[in-house]
């Protein structure tokens, strides 16, 4: 088992997560007890307030207090605490094995953290490896370090195809989830038809695009072979000021759209770097972007 220090680097990173909470508006709650109510009425273990009752309704939560008071008849109205199912689609793929650290390493420890929120308040985890057919679910604070193990196993292979690994994950499945896709965002298949097929399954979509300084501001000069990663393709190029001011208009345009498609989607979206502290990094970005507060 993997302890928080491996994969946080940090023993004390686990007290500030713990205060976080993962929001789950515009999900409909699962089926286990958990630390976030729903508004269903009828018997739960939070008193939220009164009604005029109505023909059909139990009477067992008839306040005969109030009847004999007021001469009418009121029934309590409760809030049953549920927990949410928090879907974690992390990017393995071969372009993830880039920058310093790699944005995969990153990419993981992100899933942890967010991962060990959930767990902390009774929710249940599904990491799901893009690609990848290992699907493994967490329930509870006690197998944070189960998680944790299992994130550091996810090493880089194949090529990404997340709308592939979000139709496996769901399934015939219909209740509504928090989908939170962590990746660069380089799918060859283009990683927006996923994410519509998320939103069209009704679930709440966050969105956190990894990169690398490398890819950013890229340090090249010269007659260079770039080889795919992921395809082992090769190209030759001659490497100038032009072309690098270019290929700097090219990835600014690339992420302006992912940030436009998620505004236009209303979904939340983050653009991390995988050589920014992490602490500090995950926690400000993610709290900007609505997925802890």
């Amino acid at each position: 088992m993997s302890s928080p220090a491996d994969i946080f680097g940090d023993e004390d990173f686990l007290k500030t997560l713990s205060y976080l909470d993962l929001t789950a508006k515009q999900i409909r709650a699962g089926s286990r007890r958990g630390e976030r109510a729903s508004r269903r009425t009828g018997s739960g273990t939070l008193f939220r307030d009164y009604r005029s009752y109505s023909r059909g309704d139990d009477l067992r939560y008839v306040d005969w207090n109030i009847y004999g008071r007021l001469d009418s008849l009121f029934v309590k109205v409760f809030e049953v605490e549920e927990s949410a199912d928090v879907l974690l689609f992390v990017d393995r793929s071969l372009s993830m094995d880039f920058g310093t650290p790699t944005k995969l390493d990153f990419a993981r420890r992100i899933a942890a953290a967010l991962g060990y929120i959930a767990l902390s308040h009774l929710d249940q985890v599904t990491v799901v490896p893009v690609p990848g057919n290992e699907i493994r679910s967490f329930s509870g604070k006690l197998h944070a370090p189960a998680l944790f193990s299992h994130l550091l196993e996810q090493a880089p292979e194949g090529e990404t195809d997340l709308y592939g690994s979000v139709r496996r994950a769901l399934g015939p499945a219909r209740r509504s989830r928090l989908a939170i896709v962590i990746s660069d965002l380089l799918d060859p298949q283009g990683w927006q038809r996923a994410v519509e097929y998320l939103l069209h399954r009704r679930h709440r979509v966050f969105l956190v695009h990894v990169v690398s300084a490398e890819e950013e501001e890229p340090e090249l000069s010269g007659s260079l072979r770039l080889l795919d990663s992921e395809t082992g393709r090769i190209r030759e190029v001659r490497v100038t000021d032009q072309l690098l001011e270019e290929y700097r208009e090219v990835w600014s345009l690339f992420c302006s759209r992912a940030e436009s498609f998620a505004r236009r989607r209303e979904i939340g979206h983050a653009r991390v770097r995988s050589d920014l502290p992490f602490g500090p990094a995950v926690l400000t970005i993610l709290r900007r972007g609505g997925v802890v507060r």
